[in-house]
């Protein structure tokens, strides 16, 4: 069983504080791990995505996604326990490119 708790404090002058926290057993999960190429060294810069399946593993979710680090990790959490979810790791498949987003100010034509 794992717990976590966190709440904010602000101390006042000469004031001394007591507190008691209740942790509630944490029922959320993780998933972390290394990517590694044919040679066995960590995969940095790939496009890890992360989805939730429906009835069936075809009906897929997109949820979130991460580039790996330079050690090839990545992380995601939290996840729900006995929900199925699927995990795609794309490098050097992916076409990156920059867009440029203009703010069109009402009433301008162009």
């Amino acid at each position: 069983m794992s717990a976590y708790a966190k709440f904010f404090f602000r101390p006042g002058v000469n004031e001394r504080i007591e507190t008691q926290v209740e942790l509630a057993p944490e029922t959320r999960s993780a998933i972390h791990g290394v990517i590694r190429g044919v040679d066995g060294l960590p995969v940095s810069d790939a496009v890890v995505m992360l989805f939730e399946t429906g009835k069936t593993p075809d009906e897929l979710q997109h949820i979130t996604q991460m580039i790996s680090d330079e050690n090839g990790r990545f992380v995601f959490g939290p996840l729900t326990a006995g929900t199925l979810y699927m995990i795609k790791i794309f490098k050097n498949a992916v076409k990156l490119r920059e867009l440029e987003v203009l703010a069109r100010i009402p009433g301008d034509c162009n």
